[in-house]
């Protein structure tokens, strides 16, 4: 289960993704323009190593509850598979 403290402060996101993973689920987390683009797939492979057609892309305010809104996301996620 994700929780919030697993994800970093907005300032990390300024500059880099961030990657993760929960049991199987496998996502990224980037700012793209003033958004969070939020991609998961199902492991065990690395994201260069997935075909892109098996990944999703969401889409998240860019802010402290757009974080939030990603972790109740992964962790709905995570209970589907």
């Amino acid at each position: 289960m994700t929780q919030r403290k697993d994800l970093l402060q907005l300032s990390f996101y300024e500059k880099s993704p961030f990657f993760g993973s929960d049991g199987d689920l496998r996502y990224k987390i980037e700012k793209k323009d003033d958004s969070f683009c939020l991609t998961t797939w199902n492991g065990p492979y690395s994201f260069d190593n997935t075909a892109p057609e098996l990944m999703s892309q969401h889409s998240f305010e860019f802010s402290d509850q757009g974080l939030q809104s990603i972790v109740d996301f992964l962790n709905g996620k995570d209970k589907e598979n």
